[in-house]
């Protein structure tokens, strides 16, 4: 494809909806209590902590997409609520293919970064789904499957049906969208909070377990700061699922209060850091002025 579209190709464009699908999605969830003091230190306003203090993972195969890309992806979410809406808030989601990276990070605000493996294998009754970032294990779920999910498993969530008539489980992501300002001050816009609704449907039987959750951290991903108290449910399935547009609910309007969530979608703030020099901020202020003429 050349470096332009041509007009056909931008009509075909301007006519078509798409929603990202997922077909054949084989995933490992686990759910489990940690500390409402964390919670409520890591949760950006104007997002409320869930009632029940719970946190949830996962990792995931995907098979089969409509857009080109097969891969692999774990995620670390917090529940929470926002205007009464339960849903979920991701404070972390490796992936190990670029195209899946930029598709949610830069439409939804998912605090996506490419990890160095992740792998779910399953082998008779056990399955074990790992991420491996920098060289360290930062997301490890293994579960015992113990039997098919009893009917009601699930029905504290949003259930509701697609276009089709199919029975579905509606699953709310709340996201916070925002890209710094390229002259290196401030955001680009005012950070977006991002309601985006995914629409899952279990294919075969949903299947149940019991195991243990590990989360750990390197100096870019701090995952290992969640406490897992008590695991409380793990499931392990294949799932049709389909994400629906995203829409901005809210828009931060205090920025400094803001500015401490806002670092963790890249490694940039670890180097930053490091190269901070007391002794050097009068002359970075003088080179700053300059380097404007340029």
């Amino acid at each position: 494809m050349p470096y332009r579209l041509s007009d056909n190709q931008l009509k075909k464009l301007r006519n078509m909806f798409f929603m990202a699908d997922f077909q054949d999605a084989e995933m490992l969830l686990a759910s489990f209590e940690t500390d409402p003091a964390v919670i409520k230190e890591i949760l950006p306003s104007p997002l409320k902590p869930s009632i029940d203090n719970t946190a949830t993972v996962f990792v995931a195969k995907y098979p089969k997409t409509n857009f080109g890309c097969v891969y692999n992806e774990g995620a670390l979410l917090l529940n929470c609520e926002y205007k009464g809406e339960k849903g979920s808030y991701c404070l972390s989601m490796p992936v190990d293919d670029d195209m899946a990276l930029i598709g949610g990070r830069e439409r939804y605000g998912y605090p996506k970064k490419i990890a160095d493996s992740i792998t779910l294998d399953k082998n008779e009754n056990t399955v074990i789904g790992s991420v491996v970032r920098k060289g360290k294990e930062i997301i490890r779920i293994e579960c015992q499957i113990t039997g098919d999910a009893p009917e009601d498993f699930g029905k504290q969530g949003y259930h509701t049906k697609d276009w089709n008539g199919v029975q579905c489980q509606k699953l709310i992501s709340f996201l916070f969208k925002h890209f710094p300002d390229p002259s290196g001050n401030g955001f680009d816009y005012l950070p977006r909070l991002i309601r985006q609704p995914t629409l899952s449907r279990i294919k075969g039987k949903l299947k149940v377990g019991s195991g243990t959750v590990s989360l750990d951290s390197t100096d870019a991903d701090p995952l290992g700061v969640i406490p897992v108290r008590k695991v409380i449910g793990m499931a392990y399935g294949v799932f049709h699922n389909t994400m629906l547009p995203g829409k901005v609910v809210a828009r931060t309007w205090n920025i400094f209060k803001f500015l401490k969530h806002a670092f963790f979608k890249d490694d940039l703030i670890l180097a930053l850091l490091e190269q901070y020099d007391s002794d050097k901020i009068k002359r970075g202020k003088e080179i700053r002025k300059i380097v404007k003429k340029y």
